[in-house]
């Protein structure tokens, strides 16, 4: 492969690779987020926090989102979820602005979540399961970016494959 397709790589790598990989929202140190300035958190909500099939609220989650509140977060759900009722539901009981149909990795949902939380990206963290979705439009807009694993395992064919080419893009960056 000649430089320049080497190069073209590299970059894409790059725009795919996230800041921080980890098995799930549990494994965040979030003191260190503190610490490097970011105070405001970006969500994604299908398969990062609640499987995409699972509309109640667990009380860990409720817990989880309460402690990040206490600890000085502002948090904001992006969704591309085409179950708007859904995310409302979700968000409004977690007590938190939502956007549904984000059409993530587009910058929009990722301005409107920066506008919405009266943030700046510098201090702002992308959190999510998908490289090609989240990481890809939170790199896009410089948005601190966190991957966690998604919580339920593929059955669609064209997620199955995603996946799987997620995995090599994880091997080659980590």
């Amino acid at each position: 492969m000649n430089e320049y397709w080497q190069k073209i790589k590299r970059q894409i790598i790059t725009l795919l690779s996230p800041k921080l990989a980890v098995d799930n929202i549990h494994a965040i140190d979030f003191t260190k987020l503190k610490d490097q300035g970011i105070n405001c958190l970006i969500m994604d909500l299908d398969d990062t926090l609640l499987p995409r099939t699972v509309n109640d609220i667990t009380p860990q989650l409720f817990e989880w989102i309460a402690t990040r509140k206490e600890e000085g977060f502002k948090i904001c759900l992006a969704s591309n979820s085409r179950h708007p009722l859904r995310v409302k539901y979700i968000g409004e009981t977690l007590g938190v602005p939502y956007i549904s149909m984000g059409f993530k990795p587009l910058p929009f949902v990722f301005w409107k979540s920066l506008e919405i939380l009266e943030s700046s990206s510098k201090e702002t963290a992308m959190i999510g399961d998908q490289l090609f979705m989240d990481v890809l439009g939170g790199n896009i807009v410089n948005l601190f970016t966190i991957y966690v694993k998604n919580l339920t395992p593929e059955n669609f064919p064209p997620r199955i494959w995603m996946r799987q080419l997620e995995r090599w893009i994880l091997d080659q960056t980590l």
